[in-house]
């Protein structure tokens, strides 16, 4: 593709598996599939089932909870 021009979005709502989140995004030219990076999926408690294909949803209980608090 080489390099090229392309404006990032602030404030970007998202809302996946009944979860959501803000965040900033990166436009992508017409045509192109949309791509959710680590950073969003761990912010929205969503795992990779690479096995399986699909998203897996984190506990976020009172009790049990994927957010680590160091």
């Amino acid at each position: 593709m080489g390099i090229g021009k392309a404006r990032i979005f602030e404030h970007a709502k998202i809302s996946l598996l009944e979860r959501e989140g803000t965040f900033e995004c990166l436009e992508l030219p017409g045509g192109s599939d949309a791509l959710l990076g680590v950073i969003p999926l761990e912010a929205l408690g969503l795992e990779l089932d690479l096995q399986n294909q699909s998203l897996k949803v984190l506990p976020i209980s009172t009790t049990k909870t994927y957010i680590t608090i160091l």
